[in-house]
């Protein structure tokens, strides 16, 4: 993903034009009733025009297929519906916000709403809105099942049998579920209304701490793996540095001290995901964006932990460190 040419920028323009299209139609759950069977655009409830100047849009990208009389989604169509990858109201969201892009430059992140309020949360999460939260650890958990799995994988071999695991700032609880139904006692440590949120999905399955990461100096334990998907990207690098420090104190001498996320190489170009990724941060954080490599080795040195090794996990890293015996 270049810009070197003119064409190069217009397909830019017309990326984000699809990308808008596609979400507002699942947005108003026009695809949900395309799966159930084919529909005229007459039957759809929208403005005639604009039904018939973005289904040629639809059409291009290989999602509907048909006519005026009858709309049918195609084969891909139904595969993005049903793995859970038709963008929708939350990339409508994102684009709206993106187009505050020069104010966030001139002053900062997170980006503003319409009320002139700073839309941050933690972790993605509000404890203020229940429904908003269950939103948006439904929606990563439905995206997490590959990574869960390919992160048990790579990580299972490195625990003695029936060792203790501890999923911190584990949200949707699936990474930890993982463990857990292999035999591997795990508990999952997160803010209170997200451990209510994984407690209702997950039951007994799990063991549970509520409490913020941030101001927690004990994470109990001792453990034999202490997993962390997903979380230095929302953090300042000083605030990662303490925070491995501390976890690194709740592990058995030996044990293993592991983060998913996404890191920026040491040129700060690469990988995409990791470039892009932190405008989300910057947007909806205070302090988050993708740290580097050379940042995370800094912070296991510190904390007195061997590595870490990295891996490439799917999209991401795997980054394994180990605790002195």
């Amino acid at each position: 993903m270049k810009l070197e040419t003119e064409r190069d920028a217009a397909e830019w323009v017309y990326a984000a034009k699809a990308l808008a299209v596609v979400s507002a139609w699942n947005a108003l759950g026009v695809f949900d009733r395309l799966r159930k069977g084919p529909l005229g655009t007459g039957d759809l409830g929208l403005d005639p025009r604009a039904v018939a100047t973005t289904l040629p849009v639809l059409k291009f990208l290989g999602l509907i297929a048909g006519d005026a009389r009858c709309l049918v989604l195609t084969e891909a169509g139904r595969r993005l519906m049903d793995a859970g990858g038709m963008p929708s109201e939350r990339n409508l969201e994102a684009l709206r916000d993106l187009g505050n892009m020069k104010a966030v430059l001139r002053e900062g992140g997170p980006v503003k709403g319409d009320d002139g309020k700073p839309k941050g949360t933690t972790g993605g999460t509000r404890a203020d809105d229940p429904d908003y939260t269950r939103r948006f650890l439904d929606m990563l958990y439905q995206g997490s099942g590959a990574a869960a799995q390919s992160s048990f994988d790579w990580l299972s071999p490195l625990l003695p049998q029936g060792g203790r695991v501890l999923d911190l700032g584990g949200g949707h609880g699936r990474y930890g579920r993982a463990f857990a139904d292999a035999g591997y006692p795990t508990t999952l440590f997160d803010l209170p209304h997200v451990v209510a949120y994984a407690k209702g999905r997950h039951g007994t399955a799990l063991a549970y701490s509520a409490g913020d990461f941030h101001t927690t100096d004990d994470f109990g334990g001792p453990f034999d793996l202490i997993f962390m998907a997903n979380i230095v990207h929302g953090e300042a690098a000083e605030d990662n540095a303490r925070l491995i420090e501390r976890a690194a104190r709740s592990l058995r001498p030996g044990g293993t001290l592991a983060l998913k996320d996404m890191f920026l190489d040491e040129h700060g170009k690469g990988p995409e995901n990791a470039v892009f990724f932190g405008l989300t941060m910057l947007f909806y954080t205070q302090h988050g964006s993708s740290p580097t490599l050379r940042e995370t080795h800094e912070w296991f040195r510190a904390a007195g932990l061997e590595g870490p090794e990295v891996t490439l996990l799917d999209t991401q890293q795997l980054l394994i460190g180990r605790k002195r015996a």
